[in-house]
């Protein structure tokens, strides 16, 4: 409710605005938390629905600039009230973010393909170091960083019995996985790394991340990130993972995987 709040939202977030308000007043009755986006004019930013597309795969220049125009069409009808962060300089500054992580994004999309052969069925306990050693050794063979993300949530759901690692879920892992299994699985976890580039670099704003993917909502808070700050042309911040994602001794083998002992 804070006055210039920013509200960063999800493809799925859009789906349920749309679906929920039309020029500003509700379909249904029943309360929801959405509502607060009504009933104030609220400020939003679609950055993540026009860089996740809607094809499953990186969207081009001109696709992006499609994605805009049809976020922007569609929160104007349902909420015309609200603030939409959108223009040249927004689809620019998607179009850097996109063109950046280009290289990142297909290293992460090997090393999930790479994975998932060996995750789409519960580990057995007894497997489990021997599964956590192929998470190290594929994370260097495709050259991602061991204190990425995707590594911790590929770690988590090995160490989580029973595949109930919301980690594992937000994975997407499967037989037959794809390389659009993959891109959808990174553009969740895309949500939280920009989210806390946001924190780290406008510390004097007040950002929110919305979205209606529980699993992507429990990574997040799961990982307790914090102590956000700007370093350089980069950022840094900390995290203090919670049991659900790392139970037992788990938690201080994820630190030695961060230090780099095998």
């Amino acid at each position: 409710t804070h006055q210039n709040t920013t509200m960063l939202i999800d493809r799925n977030v859009v789906t349920e605005i749309v679906s929920r308000f039309e020029n500003g007043r509700r379909r249904r009755e029943q309360q929801d938390f959405l509502d607060l986006f009504a009933d104030q004019p609220i400020r939003i930013n679609p950055l993540l629905f026009v860089m996740e597309g809607n094809r499953r795969s990186t969207p081009t220049p001109a696709e992006a600039e499609v994605q805009m125009e049809e976020v922007t069409a569609k929160l104007r009808a349902a909420l015309p009230k609200a603030e939409i962060a959108v223009g040249p300089e927004h689809l620019k500054g998607a179009l850097g973010l996109i063109e950046d992580s280009r290289a990142s994004f297909v290293s992460k999309q090997r090393f999930l393909a790479h994975l998932a052969p060996l995750l789409a069925s519960p580990v057995a306990r007894v497997d489990v170091e021997a599964r956590w050693n192929d998470i190290i050794v594929a994370a260097d063979l495709h050259s991602v960083r061991r204190q990425s993300l995707v590594v911790l949530a590929a770690l988590s759901a090995v160490a989580v019995p029973n595949g109930k690692s919301p980690a594992k879920r937000l994975l997407k892992f499967r037989n037959g996985y794809t390389e659009a299994d993959a891109y959808n699985a990174l553009a969740d976890i895309r949500a939280i790394e920009l989210f806390i580039a946001m924190l780290s670099y406008f510390p004097d704003e007040a950002i929110q991340l919305c979205t209606a993917d529980k699993n992507l909502a429990l990574l997040w808070v799961g990982i307790q990130a914090s102590n956000f700050a700007r370093v350089g042309t980069g950022f840094t911040y900390d995290m203090t993972p919670v049991d659900e994602l790392f139970p037992g001794d788990t938690g201080s083998a994820w630190k030695s995987v961060l230090e780099g002992k095998d």
